[in-house]
């Protein structure tokens, strides 16, 4: 499996400072990173069916292309110099939440590091279509951190893992054991048992008692299920205060319960 790690940029400080994260990972595992930056033409923007409709000067496109590129060679070379790891980078053409995936799923990328809010502001009322896109498409796992939890210090001393029972929540525990053995860090495994009304206020009330550095768990995308996993991972993306560490598995099905628990894992009520 590759030991490259794609790193998503587009120019603001926000998303540069996931950059610190992945290379922490990819210099303790022998890795690379991988820095993409995606150029949207101007043509290929919607217009309001009511605005006046203007043609794109390609001269400006070009030029706004032709920046995006300098600035990412030029990151590119000092995040090589400053963290001692193989860097290389790609400016793609097209729609962002499209072109990360392809670029992760071209390149076998073995993590994706992003943060869930960029250039665009304030994301939307679920993680901003970029990193929400990612995250439901990617067929690696992502470490995803909203603005505070990208703050976090990039040593890693304890993944928790949550886990619902099911044979898909199990899919993300080879994903989180790897972070975990690059650090030395340990694993704490989380199933609630029963599962109460509101598993979002436990888990929440969990993570502020046990301080982990990161929170692990699989995703099914948008929408809950009984399993309630499958749809809580957007809550605590959106908004925890710890990096998670997030993996779709896209061939398991969420709907029977499997009874799967970990070795030694941790059960709580």
């Amino acid at each position: 499996m590759s030991a490259e790690l794609l790193v998503p940029l587009d120019g603001s400080t926000l998303a540069d400072e996931a950059v610190a994260h992945a290379a922490e990972i990819a210099r303790r595992i022998d890795g690379s990173l991988r820095l993409v930056r995606v150029h949207t033409p101007l043509n290929m923007f919607v217009v309001p069916t009511d605005a006046a409709v203007s043609i794109p000067d390609p001269i400006v496109d070009e030029q706004l292309r032709a920046d995006a590129e300098e600035w990412l060679s030029r990151r590119a070379h000092a995040v090589s110099t400053l963290n001692d790891v193989p860097v290389t980078f790609e400016l793609r053409i097209g729609m962002p939440e499209a072109e990360i995936v392809l670029a992760s799923s071209e390149r076998h990328s073995r993590l994706v590091v992003l943060t869930t809010r960029g250039a665009g502001g304030a994301a939307s009322s679920w993680l901003g279509s970029v990193a929400d896109s990612v995250i439901r498409h990617a067929k690696c796992p992502v470490l995803a951190m909203s603005p505070e939890a990208v703050k976090c210090d990039v040593h890693l001393r304890q993944v928790l893992v949550l886990l619902d029972g099911s044979e898909a929540s199990s899919a993300i525990i080879p994903h989180a054991v790897w972070l975990a053995n690059a650090f030395g860090a340990e694993i704490d495994y989380l199933r609630l048992i029963p599962p109460p009304e509101n598993p979002a206020a436990a888990i929440r009330e969990y993570i502020t008692r046990t301080r982990p550095d990161v929170v692990a768990l699989a995703t099914h995308g948008r929408g809950f299920t009984r399993l309630f996993l499958g749809g809580i991972a957007d809550e605590l993306v959106r908004t925890g205060n710890r990096p998670t560490l997030v993996f779709r598995p896209h061939d398991i099905s969420w709907t029977k319960d499997e009874n799967v628990a970990p070795p030694a894992s941790r059960h709580a009520s």
